[in-house]
């Protein structure tokens, strides 16, 4: 079973366009360890791309120039390696960027698995406050905010929100 991060765009009344919302899961994208580049372009991580684009060419050239091609195609593959770990913790990171807020963690086999289970939980809701004086505040009527753990942090080796 995996952990797939769900987020979803803020419109501009407030509230959440569910019908945009993403499923990222969480661990290794063995796509991306196969074709690091394609797979950064294909989910719009211009930058990214832009940066392991470089970096192969400039572990190619030095390989190249000194007589290491081993050792370059070496740190090449590591290079894919870091890209493969790393890819969804960026694609998470890129869509917050966008607008996009990171709303829980459903655990599941499969991303359309993680879709039906979160767009069937039932929805949690606060209770209405009782009529009465206003400095009356039962203890009840306020229900415990999620751990930091469950909506934000880190995903993969690095954080993606400037966090430790």
């Amino acid at each position: 079973m995996a952990s797939f991060l769900v987020l979803a765009p803020r419109l501009e009344n407030g509230q959440r366009d569910e019908d945009r919302t993403v499923f990222i899961r969480d661990g290794f994208a063995f796509v991306a360890l196969i074709v690091p580049f394609l797979w950064l372009l294909v989910h719009r991580l211009w930058f990214e791309a832009a940066l392991i684009l470089a970096a192969a060419v400039i572990i190619s050239l030095i390989g190249d120039y000194t007589g290491h091609d081993d050792m370059a195609a070496f740190i090449a593959m590591l290079l894919s390696l870091l890209v493969g770990l790393e890819a969804n913790g960026w694609r998470a990171a890129a869509l917050e960027r966008r607008g996009y807020e990171q709303l829980g963690i459903v655990d599941a086999d499969n991303a359309a698995d993680a879709e039906t289970i979160w767009f069937l939980r039932p929805k949690v809701t606060r209770p209405a406050p009782p009529a009465g004086p206003a400095s009356v505040k039962p203890e009840a009527a306020v229900l415990p905010a999620a751990p930091k753990a469950l909506l934000g942090g880190m995903v993969g080796l690095v954080s993606h929100r400037g966090e430790n």
